[in-house]
């Protein structure tokens, strides 16, 4: 079981599309961060449509924190929602870089000159 640092993700644009259900990340990469992190997600999704695509992603044993847009009273940009301090935050919108830069938490932005899969390779350097 890794016990180590946090690595968060914004959910919708940066690990998935929602529609339909696509995996943006690869998923060897991520099982191997989670080897040496533990993964969370923070998301503005709605929990039950947050775990079905996790479900047919068949992604269910890396997570080990979901936060949705059902299970807090605060939205991004509120830090609040880092109930941890995670090591970074990944996330693609300025809200997801706000509330990183609130919480005094590291930021990495995906977007098309820094994808996911690049982050990751990163990150587990």
């Amino acid at each position: 079981m890794n016990i180590g640092p946090w690595i968060i993700f914004d959910f919708a644009g940066t690990l998935v599309l929602m529609r339909p259900p696509k995996l943006l990340a690869s998923k060897t990469a991520l099982y191997k961060l989670s080897s040496k992190y533990q993964l969370g997600i923070i998301t503005g999704a709605r929990r039950s449509e947050t775990k079905n695509i996790i479900r047919k992603l068949k992604l269910v044993s890396l997570f080990k924190l979901i936060i949705t847009a059902d299970d807090s009273v605060y939205r991004k940009p509120n830090p609040k929602l880092f109930f941890i301090a995670p090591k970074v935050y990944i996330g693609d919108t300025k809200k997801d870089e706000l509330m990183a830069k609130l919480a005094k938490i590291s930021f990495i932005k995906v977007n098309k000159n820094n994808n996911i899969n690049q982050i990751i390779k990163s990150l587990l350097k």
